[in-house]
């Protein structure tokens, strides 16, 4: 698939010093419909000489560069100077963006840091911030583009549909990219690409990305979409994937979960251990959530189980609490006190302490109780604590929207 080099730049000096940047993957789908490819993502700190030299190398080997951050109105906002340098160009006043800030904050007088903001590259188109003062900026210098955004995502995101998408595709002229998100749920990254290896083949002009998540993998496939090329493709890979795909774009295991019960009008309740409350948070996170899902605890102590679940006593001293048998009561525990018609329950060792050569960390077991009675699942994960939280969680997600009839 032929596409554009598009290349990143974050500035801040937090992103060297401990904060973790997720916006590779958002500036990855607002550029491929667009028909650019990400070749490199660069951080800089607040150093004006680190920021041009970023500018620079970047401008050397893509055609389009994006840089996020730092036009702020403080001290450590240099990205406007160390682009100017980088470019050769002056930096001008803008009475028409100064005109637009007074306008939106009710100003007669502009103090000194918001005159800062209306400091423009000479040539340069501003782009309006519906959420903040930085102005976004966009400069071309022959067949190359620069792009000056906001660092919050708030502020820079809306700049596309509003203007940014517009500018890249006149300027460039590439061909639109369709891209396709599925969503898959029981298998490892490595069994999901073994599936799906004969669709890849199959469509040798498609570009595949594949990424693994705690106990779910997210296959992307773009490319130019005439003939249809990539809606065979999709379709292809729906036919491969089975009930092991449970939604596409921006699903998640909670709402495909949660979609059923509200088409069945049925409701849910949990009981959690091990995982902390971890999946009634997935839960509620998808909008609308309260139709259906009625509550849960988070029983981490056996007293817990007892005294909400009605887990009885000699089942803990018997078997334990990670267990099948504590698994199975403290789900039809959560179902009778909630009177909801599922339940599920998670039990287990998250580690990386706490295992025996019996029951070693990584160890979970899983209930889900409903019309039908309760169905127990085990299961064996390996990784930090938080990977088997992570992947406990999804694991019994993908189970109840299974069972859900």
């Amino acid at each position: 698939m032929n596409t554009g080099k598009a290349e990143i730049i974050c500035t801040g000096s937090e992103l060297l010093s401990g904060k973790l940047n997720l916006y590779v993957p958002l500036f990855h789908e607002r550029l491929t419909p667009l028909g650019f490819a990400i070749t490199r993502e660069q951080s800089s700190g607040d150093s004006l000489a680190s920021i041009r030299g970023c500018v620079r190398s970047a401008l050397k080997s893509a055609e389009l560069v994006l840089v996020c951050g730092g036009l702020g109105p403080t001290f450590d906002d240099l990205t406007r100077q160390a682009a100017a340098a980088a470019l050769g160009r002056r930096l001008v006043y803008s009475k028409g963006c100064a005109q637009i800030l007074a306008f939106n904050y009710k100003l007669k007088t502009l103090p000194p840091n918001f005159k800062n903001q209306c400091l423009l590259l000479e040539g340069a188109k501003p782009l309006e911030n519906s959420n903040g003062t930085a102005f976004g900026q966009i400069i071309t210098q022959g067949r190359k583009m620069l792009v000056l955004l906001p660092g919050p995502r708030k502020e820079w995101e809306p700049m596309f549909p509003h203007f940014l998408d517009a500018e890249i595709s006149s300027f460039f002229g590439r061909p639109p990219i369709r891209q396709l998100k599925l969503k898959i749920a029981g298998l490892w990254e490595t069994q999901a690409e073994k599936l799906l290896r004969p669709v890849m083949r199959r469509f040798p002009r498609a570009a595949f990305t594949i990424l693994a998540g705690p106990g779910t993998v997210e296959f992307l496939l773009s490319g130019d979409d005439s003939g249809g090329m990539v809606g065979r493709a999709g379709a292809a890979c729906r036919k491969a994937l089975g009930a092991k795909l449970y939604g596409e774009g921006e699903d998640t295991l909670a709402s495909a979960a949660g979609a059923r019960l509200r088409a069945r009008g049925k409701t849910l309740a949990a009981a959690e251990s091990c995982t902390g409350g971890l999946a009634a948070q997935l839960i509620t996170s998808v909008p609308g959530s309260s139709a259906y899902f009625l509550g849960g605890a988070v029983t981490y102590s056996n007293r817990a189980k007892i005294k909400i679940l009605g887990v009885r006593a000699g089942t803990l001293k018997a078997r334990g609490a990670v267990s099948a048998e504590c698994a199975r009561e403290m789900a039809a525990g959560a179902r009778k006190v909630f009177a909801s018609d599922y339940a599920f329950s998670v039990t287990g060792i998250a580690g990386p302490d706490g295992g025996t050569e019996e029951k070693p960390a990584g160890l979970v077991y899983f209930g889900l109780a409903g019309p039908r009675g309760v169905k127990v699942f085990r299961r064996q994960f390996r990784g930090a604590r938080s990977l088997v939280r992570a992947c406990a969680a999804n694991f019994i997600l993908d189970k109840l929207r299974k069972v859900i009839k």
